[in-house]
């Protein structure tokens, strides 16, 4: 009886081990997303948004709104946090499975801050972040750390899947960085590295802002974004043509991120393909179960009427490679600072020249320690160096307002200081006919405009946008 007792126990306890230590499914494929407020989501949620199917899974990257951080559910949004709404994460996954092989399912990480600079990204300077009262909410639902929440997600999200791509759409608060591109090469840099990814195989998303002619407040930041693939080649650009905006200049309506989701999807497709792997290991025990296979599963490549107009930047760089077999990528054979790896690279594009690279550093990683592009003392990242930021740049918190929440929620507009001791009387700088409208431009390094307000205050967004506020 005690040696059947020992058998039992035996059993269970491999059989324990056995599932703790199951292999990744790679027929579960994870996406990485982050970015400010319209990767958070701002548009109504639906009740056509409501209800998804159980192959789009979400990883819940803070605790709330019934879930558990670092757990598993249905992608019912919101996605990225309990303040959050619908956004373009919401339907890139539901256009991606409904395009993939019925064994294949999704799961996404979201992390964002409405409102935020690039910078509360950057692993070796979001603490020096002087950020408005608002935000520091969102801030420590992410454990003070929102990259390294979504590292930490990413990591947990690798034990039952392999992560395909990574999503960001953010640059609002950044309109006007020349910097911007390099900044964002750095963050994915170190998302690559500190989860153990290659470049080729897990390309960059980035979405455009709301178009100038559409209303947008911030549209002169999308040539910049445009930039992004010069800097980082395998970066890709998501239009936002014809994205209608909700009235603020900065944020879609929920039809226009549906729309712009799918436009995520069908680039994300085109770079990693719609078929499935091969499985011969069960998923790890917490992973979404569905797991049913099929031998006449769809794939649907048919183009919608409202597909963006083909401004997507390419840099020439092989599709596909060997994305299941990685260890045959025979990295460490490129000795002639060739970036594209063409030539003896016999499993897949090795971007990064990784092992025995011995000519040249093509990205000059790790040795540009202290550039200031701004010139002067910027010992803190603060490039603009408005009023009293000490700690970095803080666009929305110029000076002592501490107030404002812009992007929506109890905050009110109170979030940039008057430019030049501008009042909200603006009588006295002329006719209020020929002044600048509520929420529109009235001033800025390099324009030309009308700089006063018919209503409201003219404030300093950044050291090239100015707008009337109330």
């Amino acid at each position: 009886m005690k040696a059947i007792t020992i058998v039992a126990l035996l059993a269970t306890t491999l059989a324990t081990i056995s599932e703790t230590f199951a292999a990744p499914d790679p027929n579960f494929h994870i996406y990485l997303a982050f970015g400010q407020s319209n990767m958070e989501g701002q548009g109504a949620i639906g009740a056509e948004d409501k209800t998804v199917d159980k192959r789009f899974q979400m990883i819940s990257t803070v605790s709330g709104c019934g879930h558990e951080v670092g757990n598993w559910y249905d992608a019912v949004p919101p996605l990225a946090n309990c303040d959050g709404k619908l956004g373009p994460v919401d339907y890139f996954g539901r256009t991606m499975i409904k395009s993939l092989p019925e064994q294949v399912k999704v799961g996404v990480a979201v992390v964002a801050i409405a409102g935020c600079d690039i910078q509360l990204f950057e692993k070796d300077k979001y603490q020096s972040y002087n950020a408005p009262d608002y935000m520091r909410g969102r801030i420590s639902a992410y454990g003070g750390n929102p990259y390294g929440r979504l590292v930490e997600m990413g990591k947990k999200a690798q034990q039952d899947g392999v992560i395909k791509g990574i999503l960001l759409h953010q640059g609002e608060t950044n309109t006007g960085d020349q910097s911007w591109p390099s900044r964002v090469k750095g963050i994915y840099e170190n998302l690559l590295k500190d989860l153990g990814l290659n470049a080729q195989d897990v390309p960059l998303l980035a979405g455009e802002v709301v178009q100038s002619s559409e209303g947008g407040q911030c549209g002169s930041m999308n040539t910049i974004i445009q930039s992004l693939p010069q800097t980082i080649p395998t970066a890709h650009v998501i239009s936002s043509q014809g994205l209608k905006q909700q009235g603020d200049g900065l944020h879609f309506t929920s039809e226009a991120y549906r729309t712009f989701g799918e436009r995520y999807a069908k680039e994300m497709l085109s770079l990693v393909g719609t078929t499935a792997a091969p499985t011969t290991n069960a998923p790890a025990n917490n992973a979404p179960a569905d797991n049913t296979q099929t031998t006449n599963a769809p794939v649907d490549n048919t183009q919608t009427t409202n597909a963006p107009v083909d401004n997507t930047q390419t840099n020439n760089a092989p599709a596909q490679g060997n994305p299941w077999d990685q260890g045959n990528n025979n990295q460490g054979n490129n000795n002639q600072a060739n970036p594209w790896d063409q030539g003896n690279n016999n499993g897949g594009w090795n971007q990064w020249n990784q092992g025995n690279n011995n000519q040249a550093n093509p990205w000059d990683q790790g040795n540009n320690n202290q550039a200031n592009p701004w010139g002067g003392n910027n010992n803190q990242g603060n490039p603009w160096d408005q009023g009293n930021n000490n700690g970095g740049w803080n666009q929305w918190n110029q000076g002592n307002n501490n107030q404002g929440n812009p992007w929506g929620g109890n905050g009110g507009f109170n979030w940039a200081a008057p430019v030049n001791g501008a009042t909200a009387d603006n009588a006295a700088n002329g006719n209020n006919a020929n002044c600048a409208a509520i929420w529109a431009q009235c001033g800025g390094e390099g324009y030309n405009g009308p700089t006063c307000c018919s209503e409201g205050t003219c404030k300093q967004v950044n050291q090239y946008f100015h707008q009337c506020q109330n």
